[in-house]
């Protein structure tokens, strides 16, 4: 059977008013969902199910129903389906869901079916997009669904439910008004600059102004945090060669992803992978790097991967310095010297002893107070082979990186990169409106900041911008 093909990713396609659907669930499970919007949806659900009218039953509740093909009373499938009728639907338009079995060739044949009624295949994220063009979601809410779709830990799922629920939206709502207002008082200034009116004068509004530029400088700076919640916390695994950082990776991530061998060096480039660790009451993503100890390269490639490790060290925002307490400790401490020559990134630093399972624990002691000179403050010990300390890493790591995913109640976190640069942008903006000396100057900054705040408001968004935000959502959604 043909793969079903999708029209042309373009703003107009998602600007059209076709009746479109897709599957919004996995295939192969036991159930499979198929959404269908526009407004061709309600007629089609009666032609499938041969129920007219449709109607006549109650929406937004579960019906049982054989569906057939159109021209003929073969069954597809039995199924259960409710309809929405606009605007009281996800979308704002008639929509309808059709609970299929989740065989993928079922799936494929109920869907061909669907598109011989003159219905399209849903472009990716089109159901927001058209919940966006209809009022029924703002901007942010929209993407904050694709975020808890993606979201990989506790935080970011908490984060990204707050958003869906509007908390971000309205405090941005909050400013976007208070810069409208603050606009709208500098254009009665200009009109009236000759009257002296205190409420509208530049020093009055300025002072207005000023509580915004902090709102939105905080905005700014909250995606340093919102995206290690979103995205993940940097993790570079460090040490002299066959310390056992490839064993202590795989171990972490359950499989093995990096080389792990007796020979020093395997490991010639640095592997990333994403894990999320669950602790007890929390869980937190990481984005791992193991990486090539620093030992004196005697080839072009594996002199590159030193370089690149120690431009992992740089950039992580937790470093995870493994050390075999069997190992030459002169060894390590040069490793680390050449890591951390002036011991800045001690406090992002947690030592890892691995191979527990070869040394008892007053060794590891006396290890750790031969190395107090890196000026590590924490450690804990660790075997791959038997499992021996994981869980206590695991608990430790997420403490350590509590400092960067703790977030207070209903405070809001940038977890987009364009959305940062928006909020820098209208900063700047309103940096000039405080400095301006004419009112006419001060309005004219603000109308930027206004426009610069766009991406973060989800107003005046260009069609071709929102088709871009959009076509990165998962297609049924």
């Amino acid at each position: 059977m043909a793969p079903l093909s999708l029209p042309e990713r373009d703003s107009a396609a998602y600007l059209s008013e076709d009746t479109i659907a897709a599957l919004s669930t996995p295939v192969g499970g036991a159930i499979a969902l198929i959404r269908v919007s526009g407004p061709k949806s309600i007629l089609l659900l009666e032609a499938l199910t041969r129920i007219q009218p449709i109607v006549s039953r109650t929406p937004r509740k579960l019906y049982r129903a054989r569906l057939q093909e159109i021209q003929s009373d073969r069954m597809l499938d039995d199924t259960l389906f409710a309809y929405f009728l606009a605007p009281l639907s996800y979308t704002g338009e008639n929509l309808v869901e059709i609970h299929i079995h989740g065989g993928a060739y079922i799936a494929t044949r109920v869907l061909e079916e669907i598109f011989k009624f003159g219905v399209r295949p849903a472009l990716p994220g089109e159901f927001s997009f058209r919940a966006v063009r209809n009022g029924k979601l703002s901007l942010s809410q929209a993407q904050a669904v694709s975020e808890l779709i993606s979201a990989s830990n506790d935080a970011a799922i908490s984060l990204a439910l707050e958003k869906l629920s509007g908390t971000q939206n309205r405090l941005l709502q909050g400013i976007s008004d208070e810069l409208k207002s603050l606009a709208a008082f500098s254009e009665i200034g200009i009109d009236f600059a000759d009257q002296d009116i205190e409420e509208v004068g530049l020093p009055r509004l300025k002072l207005r102004a000023q509580v915004c530029l902090e709102s939105i400088l905080r905005l700014a700076d909250s995606f340093n945090r919102g995206s290690k919640v979103q995205d993940g916390i940097r993790a570079a695994f460090l040490g002299i060669p066959n310390a056992g950082k490839s064993s202590f990776f795989n171990a972490l991530l359950g499989e093995d992803r990096s080389i792990v061998s007796e020979l020093a060096g395997t490991t010639r480039d640095v592997v990333r992978e994403k894990l999320t660790l669950r602790g007890i009451s929390q869980s937190i993503s990481l984005r791992l790097e193991d990486t090539a100890g620093l030992r004196v390269a005697e080839h072009p490639i594996e002199h590159e991967g030193i370089q690149r490790t120690l431009r992992a060290a740089q950039d992580a925002d937790l470093l995870l310095f493994l050390v075999d307490p069997l190992s030459n400790l002169n060894a390590v401490r040069d490793e680390w010297a050449k890591i951390d020559p002036s011991h800045r990134w001690t406090e992002k630093t947690l030592g890892v002893f691995t191979k527990s399972d070869q040394v008892g624990a007053d060794q590891i002691s006396q290890v750790r107070n031969e190395l107090v000179s890196l000026g590590i403050q924490t450690w804990v010990s660790v075997s791959a082979v038997t499992g021996a300390g994981l869980p206590e890493a695991t608990e430790t790591i997420l403490k350590f990186c509590e400092r960067w995913v703790h977030r207070s109640p209903g405070e809001i976190l940038l977890t987009r990169w364009e959305h940062c640069q928006a909020a820098l942008a209208a900063g700047e903006d309103l940096k000039r409106a405080l400095v301006a000396d004419e009112i006419e100057l001060f309005a004219s900054d603000l109308r930027q900041a206004l426009h610069s705040l766009s991406p973060l408001i989800g107003q005046t968004v260009p069609d071709d911008i929102l088709g871009k935000i959009f076509s990165e959502f998962c297609i049924g959604k």
